[in-house]
């Protein structure tokens, strides 16, 4: 039989990742909305996914790396996915 879906309930991890992601999407944003067409949004981005990614690094191993198939792991795995997505605008460009 197959291994199905896990649910370790640990919400808080999950919420903290989706503030993760949250937090740096609004920052990219506002500094969008502020600077457009502005290299000072380029930089702004940059150290703020790279913030946002060592966050998400960190609640991972906090959370003793869970599996992709628990609450924690799906969390953390989207708000990555979601993280990584949102830089690619300011950044390329």
């Amino acid at each position: 039989m197959e291994r199905g879906f896990s649910n370790r309930h640990d919400w808080r991890t999950l919420a903290a990742a989706m503030a993760v992601w949250t937090a740096q999407f609004t920052i990219l944003w506002v500094a969008s909305i502020v600077f457009p067409g502005q290299a000072l949004a380029r930089w702004i981005a940059l150290p703020c996914t790279l913030l946002a990614a060592g966050t998400l690094a960190w609640l991972y191993l906090r959370a003793r790396r869970p599996a992709l198939l628990t609450t924690p792991g799906l969390g953390l795995a989207i708000a990555a996915a979601g993280t990584l997505f949102n830089a690619l605008p300011p950044l390329v460009g």
